[in-house]
């Protein structure tokens, strides 16, 4: 709290320093942004044959640069506000090369305006360089008997940036070289000038003594007062008038980077929160399959299946019919050891599940003293490296099995066909052409029980098609003959395939 109190005193104690040397100021010309204006009353200046280049602090297009020849130069106007009899003048010049071009006086005329018409000894005030003793010059002349010259104590440096000021009153003319009074001369008299002549940057406007100046100038003043020492070393002092604009610019940049940064958080955490949303929900949806896989083993293998093989197994012994048992017991124990090994996967290859199916179906096959004929297809090249989910088709087979052929008399066949439906899917075919959807639910029958497979099936195709993205479904055909009767049933089932991981679980 206390540096933020004595920041706020300095810069106010700045402001009013800075206001106080600006008392009395008349014309300003600082060229911020390559405009020739002053800036105290709007007057135009008229450039012509310039640039405007960097200043002292490096600003762009804040300084105004004349190539020292007669088309370069800056005429400020000829207003009362640029003359005055009393008052002080502050510039600041780099000159590139002493211009040697020309004729009559042997300087580079840096500002000046006339007192009259005439040719010699006709600066109301001008500050120039002496390219013959290098040194910086100012003059006021009220006729050819009555001129005050004053010199730099030192030679000018060329290629850098120097602050001048003169002021004068008509008692003295003071001059001032990088914030430092260097001398100061008496006057005794009033200055007077022509009406006509504009104040010049840069060229002599006089054809008996014609000369020009090769360098920049900037933030050319005018007070129509005397400034004190102390004054000048402030206007010497002073600092960049576009370093609180630096700062808001830099200020903009770090608050743009900041606000960017903010944006990319909100961004990555918004991502980040929708993919844990989305793994909650697969998770959920995996959670839900895994139970929904687990009712449908349980509904497969359930009380009443393992009873009814077991019926048929004693009912095979007690018949003495040991190769039927035998054969009956190696495949129940097979589907049993296969439903076990694959029910801890959520997922199978294609030729584990046909072999699962074909043990189901020769098991009921033999229960029911064959009294129907089965075929599998495949038409998939390598079904082995095909995976897709645990025992979709199972209740399917049972379905057309109990409730389709075992209720008609003559021949009965059960296809089962796999074959490849797109990129992401196979389709299976489970068909019969036994007596029907219709037929069935109007008979009695005695292996008449509801399938809880089937809706396990539906919603476990709901779920997978929501966790992996890829569409899956099953539809029920009621084949139909010429005459219109039942013909059995035909269904169609599209199947994802799945990319198991190393622990033969899916992605």
């Amino acid at each position: 709290m206390k540096k933020q109190t004595i920041l706020c005193l300095l810069l106010f104690l700045h402001f009013l320093t800075r206001s106080q040397v600006e008392k009395n100021m008349t014309a300003k010309f600082t060229f911020n942004e390559g405009k020739a204006v002053n800036e105290v009353n709007g007057n135009m200046a008229k450039p012509v044959g310039v640039l405007f280049v960097d200043d002292r602090f490096g600003n762009p297009r804040s300084a105004c640069y004349m190539h020292g020849s007669p088309g370069s130069y800056l005429n400020l106007g000829n207003n009362p506000d640029l003359k005055f009899t009393k008052g002080t003048i502050s510039l600041w010049v780099k000159i590139d090369i002493a211009m040697q071009a020309g004729a009559g006086y042997q300087f580079n005329p840096i500002l000046l305006t006339k007192n009259g018409e005439s040719d010699d000894f006709y600066e109301a005030y001008a500050i120039a360089y002496d390219f013959k003793v290098e040194k910086i010059v100012t003059a006021t002349s009220l006729s050819g008997e009555l001129q005050v010259v004053l010199n730099s104590a030192n030679t000018f440096t060329l290629n850098q940036w120097h602050h001048i000021a003169i002021s004068f009153d008509n008692e003295r003319l003071r001059f001032y070289f990088d914030g430092k009074k260097e001398s100061s001369i008496a006057k005794n008299f009033e200055t007077v000038y022509s009406k006509t002549d504009s104040v010049m940057v840069g060229n002599s406007a006089n054809q008996k003594n014609a000369r020009y100046l090769c360098g920049a100038v900037d933030d050319i003043l005018f007070f129509n007062r005397v400034l004190s020492d102390e004054e000048v070393e402030r206007l010497f002092k002073s600092p960049n008038p576009n370093r609180f604009s630096l700062f808001l610019a830099w200020l903009y940049k770090i608050l743009a980077l900041v606000v960017f940064v903010l944006i990319l958080v909100w961004f990555i955490l918004r991502r980040y929160k929708k993919a844990l949303t989305l793994q909650q929900q697969k998770n959920e949806l995996m959670a839900h399959l895994n139970e929904l896989e687990t009712k449908a083993i349980r509904t497969q293998m359930n009380p009443h299946f393992i009873f009814n093989a077991l019926n048929t197994l004693q009912r095979f012994i007690l018949e003495e019919d040991i190769p039927k048992a035998n054969s009956y017991l190696i495949r129940f124990s097979k589907l049993l050891r296969k439903l076990l090994e694959s029910s801890s996967a959520e997922s199978i290859n294609l030729k584990e599940e046909i072999e699962i199916i074909k043990n189901y179906i020769e098991i009921e096959k033999l229960r029911f003293s064959s009294s129907f004929e089965f075929n599998i297809e495949c038409n998939l090249p390598h079904p082995e490296k095909v995976h897709i989910p645990f025992m979709l088709v199972q209740p399917f087979v049972e379905n057309a099995i109990w409730h389709g052929l075992l209720a008609k008399k003559d021949l009965r066949i059960l296809s089962i066909r796999f074959e490849l439906y797109n990129n992401q899917s196979i389709l299976c075919r489970v068909e019969d052409n036994g007596v029907g959807r219709k037929y069935s639910l109007m008979r009695h029958d005695p292996f008449k029980k509801k399938s809880m497979a089937l809706d396990f099936t539906k919603q476990r195709l709901e779920i997978l098609q929501k966790s992996n993205g890829i569409p899956c479904s099953y539809t029920i055909i009621d084949k139909t003959d010429s005459e219109g009767l039942s013909a059995g049933t035909l269904v169609e089932i599209i199947i994802p395939i799945l990319k198991p991981n190393d622990k033969g679980h899916t992605n």
